[in-house]
């Protein structure tokens, strides 16, 4: 069962700055950028270290979600509505859930590794430098190794950092006999709102409890600084696409002093973004997604009819921005809200405050338009921020595609 929690930003109904009624140009929804951000701020980041227990894994279902954001359509009050001409514009965000498993705690284990084991020496700094990790991370960023659907991340390849960001799925180790993108790849194909994934080799300590998958000093595994070492290689699951910015997790401590550290970090992400039911597209727009679009002024007269975020723990997903479309189309028919204007296409991007914090935008709009309007690629405010777009597509209704 997921679990759902919306939460209202500060766009809610009339704020002048989002109001399509008041707006005399379009802006990108710096106003609801914190909120989102602050919505999945518990989310987890990051894979566990080792194979620690419990796991977090992320229950994101399109379909419940997707129901939520329908439900914030229809039960808008249509005076409200009405007078604001943006209706519903909110932040959605979806709780993980935590899936234990237990073991008595009653021993330390060897634990089953599946990557070469540095040993000469077995150090911190010699895993890091160990030439065939890096023979490995950069022979699979090679045209023929990188797997069908997906692009490397520039300039994530081959790092001693691996990806902390917010939209984290889940991982495995278990499931790679060898560094294979191409096996990472078909497991986020089967994995809902996987986005891109990071597949890296890890050094922990070999010895560790049974119960817990980390040293404990009690049961006779400290994990001390000189402590044998194992290899695991690893692939974390993301929602969002990666960039190089969210390789900041370089190493940690286990146990009294065993230090793990990564090599051969190495990112990849889905080159076009998916389709969705009922809609033509995706259209890229701007260099590689990095604008989206910008209505004529005054947008109320050119079809602009409003801007949803996400939490930053919702993977990218056009298709809720479709399921809220369609449902602001029936709504506006049912109310005349704006003459009974049509919800015929729509803009998925993702919205970052200096590279970092994506945060799953969808606008909205009564009038299509092409890659020749997709003009806005963000901007520097007045306190230093640098605001910029990614992974920006373009989705019509049936009969509604235009290419200018």
């Amino acid at each position: 069962m997921v679990r759902k929690n919306i939460i209202l930003s500060s766009l809610l109904l009339g704020l002048v700055s989002a109001s399509p009624l008041h707006q005399k140009r379009q802006e990108l929804p710096f106003e609801s950028y914190d909120e989102s951000v602050a919505a999945g701020a518990d989310s987890t980041d990051a894979p566990p270290v080792g194979d620690a227990v419990p796991q977090t894994v992320s229950t994101f279902d399109p379909d419940a979600v997707a129901e939520t954001v329908v439900a914030t359509v229809v039960d808008t009050p249509p005076a409200e509505a009405q007078a604001s001409t943006d209706a519903p514009p909110e932040v959605i965000t979806v709780t993980n859930l935590l899936k234990r498993t237990d073991a008595p705690a009653t021993s330390c284990i060897v634990r089953t590794s599946n990557g070469p084991h540095v040993s000469s020496p077995d150090t911190p700094e010699a895993f890091t430098s160990y030439a065939d990790f890096a023979t490995a991370a950069t022979d699979a960023t090679k045209a023929a190794n990188v797997p069908s659907g997906y692009a490397v991340v520039p300039n994530f390849v081959n790092l001693k950092a691996v990806a902390k960001d917010k939209s984290y799925i889940t991982y495995t180790s278990s499931k790679l006999s060898f560094y294979d993108p191409k096996k990472c790849a078909a497991i986020c194909d089967t994995m809902a709102g996987c986005t891109s994934f990071n597949i890296y080799y890890e050094r922990v300590p070999l010895e560790i409890s049974k119960a817990t998958q980390v040293p404990d000093a009690a049961l006779g595994c400290p994990g001390n600084a000189d402590a044998t070492s194992a290899t695991l290689i690893k692939c974390a699951f993301y929602g969002m696409p990666l960039v190089a910015s969210t390789a900041t997790e370089v190493y940690q401590f286990q146990g009294k002093a065993f230090k793990v550290v990564h090599a051969g970090s190495t990112a990849f992400t889905k080159s076009a973004g998916p389709s969705v039911d009922g809609f033509q597209g995706p259209i890229t727009f701007g260099n590689n997604g990095d604008a989206s679009i910008n209505a004529p002024a005054p947008v109320i007269d050119h079809g602009y009819l409003r801007s949803q975020t996400f939490g930053t723990n919702v993977p990218f997903s056009p298709e809720l921005c479709a399921a809220s479309c369609n449902a602001q189309t029936e709504y506006n028919k049912l109310h005349n809200i704006n003459k009974g204007q049509a919800c015929v296409f729509f803009n998925a991007y993702i919205f970052y405050k200096n590279g970092k914090d994506g945060v799953f935008t969808c606008a909205y709009y009564g009038i299509p338009y092409g890659a020749s309007f997709a003009k806005n690629k963000g901007q520097r405010d007045n306190s230093g921020n640098v605001w910029t777009v990614g992974s920006s597509y373009g989705y019509y209704a049936p009969g509604f595609y235009t290419a200018k």
